[in-house]
Protein backbone atom coordinates (compact mmCIF):
# COMPACT_ATOMS: atom_id res chain seq x y z
CA UNK A 1 0.00 0.00 0.00
CA UNK A 2 1.29 3.53 -0.36
CA UNK A 3 1.51 5.86 1.84
CA UNK A 4 -1.49 7.44 3.49
CA UNK A 5 -0.79 11.37 2.71
CA UNK A 6 -0.50 13.37 5.64
CA UNK A 7 -2.21 17.36 5.04
CA UNK A 8 -0.23 19.61 2.93
CA UNK A 9 -1.06 23.52 3.44
CA UNK A 10 -0.81 24.39 -0.10
CA UNK A 11 -3.00 21.39 -1.29
CA UNK A 12 -5.88 21.84 1.92
CA UNK A 13 -5.51 25.48 0.34
CA UNK A 14 -6.00 24.72 -3.42
CA UNK A 15 -9.07 22.23 -2.15
CA UNK A 16 -10.55 24.65 0.07
CA UNK A 17 -10.53 27.48 -2.99
CA UNK A 18 -11.93 24.62 -5.07
CA UNK A 19 -14.66 22.85 -2.77
CA UNK A 20 -17.40 25.73 -3.67
CA UNK A 21 -17.23 24.81 -7.24
CA UNK A 22 -17.12 20.96 -6.41
CA UNK A 23 -20.19 21.59 -4.09
CA UNK A 24 -22.43 23.08 -6.59
CA UNK A 25 -21.93 19.83 -8.73
CA UNK A 26 -23.04 17.39 -6.30
CA UNK A 27 -26.45 17.13 -7.03
CA UNK A 28 -25.90 16.46 -10.74
CA UNK A 29 -23.13 13.80 -10.13
CA UNK A 30 -24.61 12.02 -7.42
CA UNK A 31 -28.69 12.72 -7.67
CA UNK A 32 -30.87 11.75 -10.31
CA UNK A 33 -32.24 14.55 -12.49
CA UNK A 34 -34.85 16.25 -10.54
CA UNK A 35 -37.28 18.22 -12.57
CA UNK A 36 -37.69 22.21 -11.44
CA UNK A 37 -40.84 22.16 -12.07
CA UNK A 38 -42.37 18.90 -10.86
CA UNK A 39 -40.64 19.49 -7.56
CA UNK A 40 -42.18 22.81 -6.99
CA UNK A 41 -45.38 21.36 -7.50
CA UNK A 42 -45.03 19.20 -4.56
CA UNK A 43 -47.24 21.28 -2.15
CA UNK A 44 -46.11 20.86 1.68
CA UNK A 45 -48.03 22.82 4.13
CA UNK A 46 -46.23 25.12 6.42
CA UNK A 47 -44.17 23.15 8.90
CA UNK A 48 -45.30 24.03 12.62
CA UNK A 49 -42.73 23.19 14.80
CA UNK A 50 -44.62 22.41 18.76
CA UNK A 51 -42.16 23.31 21.63
CA UNK A 52 -42.98 21.02 24.20
CA UNK A 53 -40.36 22.69 26.59
CA UNK A 54 -42.06 26.20 26.43
CA UNK A 55 -45.61 24.39 27.37
CA UNK A 56 -44.32 21.79 29.60
CA UNK A 57 -41.91 24.34 31.89
CA UNK A 58 -45.20 26.96 31.70
CA UNK A 59 -46.87 24.51 33.74
CA UNK A 60 -46.74 25.84 37.77
CA UNK A 61 -45.79 22.65 39.49
CA UNK A 62 -48.08 22.08 42.07
CA UNK A 63 -50.55 21.44 39.00
CA UNK A 64 -48.92 19.15 36.84
CA UNK A 65 -50.72 16.53 36.44
CA UNK A 66 -54.53 18.90 35.49
CA UNK A 67 -52.23 20.90 32.84
CA UNK A 68 -50.66 17.83 31.57
CA UNK A 69 -53.76 15.93 30.87
CA UNK A 70 -55.21 18.98 28.89
CA UNK A 71 -51.75 18.81 26.91
CA UNK A 72 -52.00 15.44 26.66
CA UNK A 73 -54.08 15.10 22.99
CA UNK A 74 -51.15 17.77 21.82
CA UNK A 75 -47.81 15.80 23.05
CA UNK A 76 -49.25 12.44 23.39
CA UNK A 77 -45.91 10.91 22.12
CA UNK A 78 -43.89 12.29 25.16
CA UNK A 79 -46.57 10.74 27.86
CA UNK A 80 -49.57 8.04 28.15
CA UNK A 81 -52.40 9.63 30.50
CA UNK A 82 -52.20 6.59 32.77
CA UNK A 83 -48.51 7.16 33.36
CA UNK A 84 -50.06 10.93 35.18
CA UNK A 85 -51.78 8.57 37.62
CA UNK A 86 -48.83 7.22 39.15
CA UNK A 87 -47.20 9.82 41.89
CA UNK A 88 -43.87 8.43 41.32
CA UNK A 89 -43.85 9.95 37.94
CA UNK A 90 -45.28 12.79 38.51
CA UNK A 91 -42.48 13.37 41.15
CA UNK A 92 -40.10 12.50 39.09
CA UNK A 93 -41.49 15.14 36.60
CA UNK A 94 -41.48 17.87 39.62
CA UNK A 95 -37.63 17.18 39.84
CA UNK A 96 -36.84 16.93 36.29
CA UNK A 97 -38.40 20.26 36.68
CA UNK A 98 -36.65 21.79 39.58
CA UNK A 99 -32.82 20.39 38.49
CA UNK A 100 -30.86 23.22 38.27
CA UNK A 101 -29.15 21.55 35.13
CA UNK A 102 -32.03 21.20 33.30
CA UNK A 103 -33.16 24.82 34.47
CA UNK A 104 -29.98 26.16 32.48
CA UNK A 105 -30.72 24.14 29.67
CA UNK A 106 -34.20 25.56 29.64
CA UNK A 107 -32.92 29.21 29.59
CA UNK A 108 -30.37 28.63 27.44
CA UNK A 109 -32.87 27.44 24.89
CA UNK A 110 -35.40 30.26 24.99
CA UNK A 111 -32.53 32.41 24.40
CA UNK A 112 -30.84 30.97 21.58
CA UNK A 113 -34.26 29.26 20.13
CA UNK A 114 -36.64 31.69 20.70
CA UNK A 115 -37.65 31.94 16.89
CA UNK A 116 -37.72 28.57 14.88
CA UNK A 117 -38.92 29.49 11.45
CA UNK A 118 -35.54 28.82 9.83
CA UNK A 119 -35.77 25.67 10.54
CA UNK A 120 -39.82 25.10 9.83
CA UNK A 121 -38.74 26.64 6.22
CA UNK A 122 -35.28 23.98 5.97
CA UNK A 123 -37.54 21.15 6.92
CA UNK A 124 -40.00 22.14 4.72
CA UNK A 125 -38.00 22.27 2.17
CA UNK A 126 -36.22 18.76 2.96
CA UNK A 127 -39.34 17.06 3.10
CA UNK A 128 -40.46 18.57 -0.39
CA UNK A 129 -37.29 16.83 -2.04
CA UNK A 130 -38.15 13.53 -0.07
CA UNK A 131 -41.61 13.59 -1.44
CA UNK A 132 -39.93 14.18 -4.83
CA UNK A 133 -38.37 10.64 -4.54
CA UNK A 134 -41.20 9.37 -2.62
CA UNK A 135 -44.85 9.95 -2.77
CA UNK A 136 -45.67 7.91 -0.19
CA UNK A 137 -43.56 9.88 2.38
CA UNK A 138 -45.55 11.10 5.47
CA UNK A 139 -44.63 14.45 6.58
CA UNK A 140 -43.68 14.06 10.63
CA UNK A 141 -45.26 15.78 13.36
CA UNK A 142 -42.01 17.90 14.48
CA UNK A 143 -41.24 18.87 18.67
CA UNK A 144 -38.60 20.02 20.25
CA UNK A 145 -37.78 19.50 23.95
CA UNK A 146 -35.10 19.60 26.68
CA UNK A 147 -33.56 16.30 27.24
CA UNK A 148 -31.16 16.92 30.17
CA UNK A 149 -28.65 15.93 28.52
CA UNK A 150 -29.38 13.35 25.74
CA UNK A 151 -26.07 13.90 23.28
CA UNK A 152 -26.23 10.20 21.90
CA UNK A 153 -29.59 10.68 20.70
CA UNK A 154 -30.27 14.50 19.83
CA UNK A 155 -32.90 13.89 17.39
CA UNK A 156 -35.59 10.79 17.54
CA UNK A 157 -37.73 9.78 15.04
CA UNK A 158 -40.14 7.36 15.42
CA UNK A 159 -44.15 6.91 14.83
CA UNK A 160 -44.03 9.38 12.11
CA UNK A 161 -42.84 12.29 14.81
CA UNK A 162 -39.50 13.71 14.81
CA UNK A 163 -38.38 14.87 18.27
CA UNK A 164 -35.25 17.50 18.41
CA UNK A 165 -33.28 18.32 21.92
CA UNK A 166 -33.13 21.62 21.52
CA UNK A 167 -30.42 21.83 24.67
CA UNK A 168 -27.85 19.61 22.64
CA UNK A 169 -27.52 22.11 19.82
CA UNK A 170 -26.25 25.23 22.40
CA UNK A 171 -22.90 25.40 20.86
CA UNK A 172 -19.39 23.25 20.71
CA UNK A 173 -18.05 25.62 24.06
CA UNK A 174 -20.90 25.58 25.90
CA UNK A 175 -19.89 25.01 29.43
CA UNK A 176 -22.04 22.10 30.57
CA UNK A 177 -21.60 19.77 27.99
CA UNK A 178 -17.74 19.86 29.00
CA UNK A 179 -18.61 19.39 32.86
CA UNK A 180 -21.14 16.38 31.03
CA UNK A 181 -17.62 14.70 29.94
CA UNK A 182 -18.69 14.99 26.15
CA UNK A 183 -15.54 14.83 24.14
CA UNK A 184 -15.09 17.99 22.13
CA UNK A 185 -15.12 16.09 18.66
CA UNK A 186 -18.88 15.37 19.70
CA UNK A 187 -19.84 18.67 20.93
CA UNK A 188 -18.13 20.27 17.82
CA UNK A 189 -21.41 18.94 15.61
CA UNK A 190 -23.67 20.63 18.71
CA UNK A 191 -24.68 23.36 17.22
CA UNK A 192 -27.01 24.94 15.55
CA UNK A 193 -26.24 23.88 11.75
CA UNK A 194 -26.10 20.14 12.37
CA UNK A 195 -29.82 20.18 13.65
CA UNK A 196 -31.36 19.76 10.02
CA UNK A 197 -28.39 17.49 8.96
CA UNK A 198 -29.81 15.17 12.18
CA UNK A 199 -32.73 15.14 11.11
CA UNK A 200 -32.73 13.84 7.95
CA UNK A 201 -30.31 11.37 9.05
CA UNK A 202 -32.86 9.96 11.73
CA UNK A 203 -35.52 9.78 8.56
CA UNK A 204 -32.90 8.18 6.85
CA UNK A 205 -31.88 6.01 9.34
CA UNK A 206 -35.40 4.35 8.96
CA UNK A 207 -35.64 3.98 5.36
CA UNK A 208 -32.11 2.22 5.61
CA UNK A 209 -33.39 -0.30 8.35
CA UNK A 210 -36.76 -1.36 6.44
CA UNK A 211 -34.30 -3.20 4.13
CA UNK A 212 -31.11 -3.93 6.44
CA UNK A 213 -30.65 -6.75 7.66
CA UNK A 214 -28.65 -7.42 10.77
CA UNK A 215 -24.89 -6.22 9.37
CA UNK A 216 -21.99 -7.94 10.62
CA UNK A 217 -18.74 -6.91 8.33
CA UNK A 218 -17.10 -4.30 8.00
CA UNK A 219 -18.59 -4.01 4.47
CA UNK A 220 -21.95 -3.94 5.62
CA UNK A 221 -21.93 -1.48 8.16
CA UNK A 222 -20.07 0.90 5.53
CA UNK A 223 -22.88 0.32 3.48
CA UNK A 224 -25.58 0.97 6.26
CA UNK A 225 -23.63 4.15 7.00
CA UNK A 226 -23.06 5.09 3.05
CA UNK A 227 -27.01 5.06 2.73
CA UNK A 228 -27.84 7.44 5.51
CA UNK A 229 -24.90 9.78 4.42
CA UNK A 230 -26.56 9.19 0.84
CA UNK A 231 -30.02 10.23 2.21
CA UNK A 232 -28.56 13.36 3.39
CA UNK A 233 -27.37 14.30 -0.16
CA UNK A 234 -30.79 13.85 -1.61
CA UNK A 235 -32.65 15.86 1.14
CA UNK A 236 -29.92 18.72 1.68
CA UNK A 237 -28.28 19.36 -1.51
CA UNK A 238 -27.01 22.76 -0.36
CA UNK A 239 -25.20 21.57 2.91
CA UNK A 240 -21.32 21.13 2.76
CA UNK A 241 -20.46 17.55 2.76
CA UNK A 242 -17.95 18.29 5.68
CA UNK A 243 -21.03 19.38 7.73
CA UNK A 244 -23.14 16.12 6.99
CA UNK A 245 -20.88 13.95 8.20
CA UNK A 246 -19.53 16.03 11.23
CA UNK A 247 -16.31 16.38 9.65
CA UNK A 248 -14.01 19.62 10.24
CA UNK A 249 -12.31 21.29 6.99
CA UNK A 250 -9.18 19.77 7.82
CA UNK A 251 -10.95 15.97 8.36
CA UNK A 252 -12.87 16.24 5.24
CA UNK A 253 -9.78 17.19 3.30
CA UNK A 254 -7.68 14.43 4.73
CA UNK A 255 -10.54 11.91 4.03
CA UNK A 256 -10.86 13.08 -0.04
CA UNK A 257 -6.78 12.78 -0.57
CA UNK A 258 -6.69 9.67 1.28
CA UNK A 259 -9.78 7.69 -0.05
CA UNK A 260 -7.64 5.49 -2.07
CA UNK A 261 -4.86 4.57 -0.30
CA UNK A 262 -7.53 3.85 2.53
CA UNK A 263 -9.47 1.69 0.37
CA UNK A 264 -6.39 -0.19 -0.55
CA UNK A 265 -5.28 -1.06 3.06
CA UNK A 266 -8.73 -2.35 3.26
CA UNK A 267 -8.69 -4.06 0.34
CA UNK A 268 -4.97 -5.35 1.01
CA UNK A 269 -5.70 -6.22 4.68
CA UNK A 270 -8.34 -8.14 3.64
CA UNK A 271 -10.63 -6.24 6.01
CA UNK A 272 -14.06 -5.59 4.28
CA UNK A 273 -15.71 -8.96 5.66
CA UNK A 274 -14.24 -9.14 8.89
CA UNK A 275 -16.60 -9.48 11.94
CA UNK A 276 -15.01 -8.60 14.97
CA UNK A 277 -16.35 -5.52 16.59
CA UNK A 278 -13.80 -3.88 18.18
CA UNK A 279 -12.01 -3.91 14.69
CA UNK A 280 -14.83 -2.69 13.06
CA UNK A 281 -15.48 0.30 15.23
CA UNK A 282 -12.09 1.54 14.56
CA UNK A 283 -13.04 2.71 11.17
CA UNK A 284 -16.98 3.27 12.51
CA UNK A 285 -17.16 4.13 15.75
CA UNK A 286 -16.82 7.46 17.01
CA UNK A 287 -13.54 8.74 18.12
CA UNK A 288 -11.28 11.99 17.30
CA UNK A 289 -9.54 10.23 14.79
CA UNK A 290 -8.86 6.59 12.96
CA UNK A 291 -6.43 5.20 15.27
CA UNK A 292 -4.46 3.02 12.66
CA UNK A 293 -3.40 5.80 10.62
CA UNK A 294 -2.57 9.18 12.45
CA UNK A 295 -3.82 11.54 14.72
CA UNK A 296 -4.62 13.96 12.17
CA UNK A 297 -6.73 11.47 10.01
CA UNK A 298 -10.55 11.65 9.46
CA UNK A 299 -12.63 9.77 12.03
CA UNK A 300 -15.13 7.09 10.63
CA UNK A 301 -13.35 6.87 7.99
CA UNK A 302 -15.12 3.78 6.87
CA UNK A 303 -18.39 5.49 6.46
CA UNK A 304 -17.22 7.87 4.52
CA UNK A 305 -15.90 5.45 2.24
CA UNK A 306 -19.51 3.87 2.48
CA UNK A 307 -20.68 6.71 1.55
CA UNK A 308 -18.46 7.53 -1.70
CA UNK A 309 -19.83 3.64 -2.70
CA UNK A 310 -23.55 4.76 -2.81
CA UNK A 311 -22.60 7.90 -4.27
CA UNK A 312 -20.86 5.80 -6.72
CA UNK A 313 -23.45 2.99 -7.35
CA UNK A 314 -26.31 5.98 -7.61
CA UNK A 315 -24.54 7.52 -10.57
CA UNK A 316 -23.66 4.59 -12.72
CA UNK A 317 -27.65 3.77 -11.93
CA UNK A 318 -29.36 7.36 -12.54
CA UNK A 319 -32.73 5.73 -13.04
CA UNK A 320 -32.78 3.79 -9.53
CA UNK A 321 -35.14 5.18 -7.12
CA UNK A 322 -33.09 5.74 -3.70
CA UNK A 323 -35.76 2.73 -2.24
CA UNK A 324 -34.39 0.30 -4.67
CA UNK A 325 -30.65 1.08 -3.62
CA UNK A 326 -31.15 1.16 0.28
CA UNK A 327 -32.77 -2.38 -0.28
CA UNK A 328 -30.07 -3.85 -2.24
CA UNK A 329 -29.07 -6.27 1.27
CA UNK A 330 -25.93 -7.91 -0.53
CA UNK A 331 -22.55 -5.54 0.08
CA UNK A 332 -20.80 -7.22 -2.40
CA UNK A 333 -23.34 -7.15 -5.05
CA UNK A 334 -23.59 -3.48 -4.60
CA UNK A 335 -20.20 -2.49 -4.29
CA UNK A 336 -18.92 -4.69 -7.32
CA UNK A 337 -22.45 -3.42 -9.44
CA UNK A 338 -21.28 0.35 -8.24
CA UNK A 339 -17.79 -0.32 -9.94
CA UNK A 340 -15.89 1.37 -7.07
CA UNK A 341 -12.73 1.80 -7.73
CA UNK A 342 -10.41 4.76 -6.19
CA UNK A 343 -7.18 5.49 -6.95
CA UNK A 344 -4.37 5.14 -4.90
CA UNK A 345 -1.98 7.76 -3.96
Amino acid sequence: MKKIIPIIVLIALIINGCSSCSNKNKEKEFIPLIERKKLSKIYVPPIKIHRYEQDLFAIPVDSLKENLTKLHSKYSFFYNLEDLDNPANIYQMKLYLNDPIVKQFKKDVDKQYNDLSWLEVSLKDAFQRILYFDSTFVIPNVYTYVSGGDFEFPVKYAENNLIIALDMYLGRNYNIYAQFGIPKYISYRMTKDFIIVDCMKEIGRSYVEKYNPPNSTLLDKMLYHGKILYFTDLTLPDVADSTKIYYTTPQYMWASINEGNVWGFFVDKKLLYITDVREINKYIGEAPFTSTFSQNSAPRIGQYIGWQIIRIYAKTHPNENFKNIFAITNSSILLQQSGYKPQKK
